[in-house]
């Protein structure tokens, strides 16, 4: 009897030290799985899964998963005047020393001041690929 109350110790002990590691990626999981607008400086790119990945290019063309979408003229000058915003929104974020980094270290919350919209309320109804992916680009994040 003895000699099993060691082991058996020593097991609740390792599964208690481990509770709050779990706890902690648990956390970092759901904020990695969460969708968001990343600004980068040669593209935007916007995830919400399980939709394909949106990527935004400085001249306005997008891309829905590697794969170019034609747009006409109006749409292209529309993101690219979004993209432009977002990269001076980057810039001022970017510069401020009080952004604190994410767990990963890699991008901060965009610093967006209140009444500017880097895009246009009726995006969805311009650009329908734009449609589901309302949540991410209210989550917009600059990328280091």
């Amino acid at each position: 009897m003895k000699n099993l109350l060691l082991p058996v110790l020593l097991a609740c002990a390792t599964l208690a030290s481990g509770c709050g590691d779990r706890e902690h990626y648990a956390a970092h999981r759901a904020e990695r799985s969460r969708p968001k607008m990343e600004v980068d400086s040669g593209m935007v790119s916007i995830r919400r899964a399980p939709y394909p990945n949106l990527d935004i290019l400085p001249d306005g063309r997008l891309r829905v998963d590697d794969i170019e979408i034609p747009l006409d003229a109006e749409q292209r000058g529309l993101l690219q005047t979004s993209f432009v915003k977002l990269q001076i929104l980057r810039q001022n974020t970017l510069t401020d020393t009080t952004a604190v980094p994410d767990a990963s270290g890699r991008t901060v919350p965009l610093q967006v001041p209140a009444g500017t919209r880097p895009f246009p309320p009726d995006l969805a109804e311009r650009i329908p690929e734009f449609k589901e992916y309302s949540e991410a680009l209210a989550n917009p994040r600059a990328r280091r």
